[in-house]
């Protein structure tokens, strides 16, 4: 599988670049199938959760994200963490919030 670098961490390569047009207009489900992720169900004693883990491994990019959320807010954040991860220019992100990347090289 073809891998692009973003942030110290290896992910897939989209065939083109992702642009802010498609990653906030794009169906959701079409968008993670392009971009190789799938949104998984954080355990619900996470629900408390704000924020979101993405896990990297042979098969796709992992978004975990509490279930207990509006089904806005996990849209909201997918297309964020896929936004990041593609190096797709999303302007200044508001104070309230904080994308931090941890671990290096898949």
């Amino acid at each position: 599988m073809a891998t692009q670098k973003s942030s110290g961490t290896r992910v897939p390569a989209a065939s083109n670049t992702l642009t802010v047009d498609r990653l906030l207009s794009a169906p959701l489900p079409e968008l993670l199938a392009e971009t190789g992720a799938e949104i998984i169900d954080a355990p619900f004693e996470f629900d408390a959760f704000e924020g979101v883990a993405l896990k990297y491994h042979a098969g796709p990019i992992q978004v975990v994200l509490p279930k207990a959320r509006s089904a806005a807010h996990r849209d909201a954040m997918a297309r964020l963490v896929v936004g990041q991860l593609f190096g797709t220019d999303l302007g200044p992100l508001p104070a309230s919030l904080e994308v931090r990347t941890y671990g290096g090289e898949k």
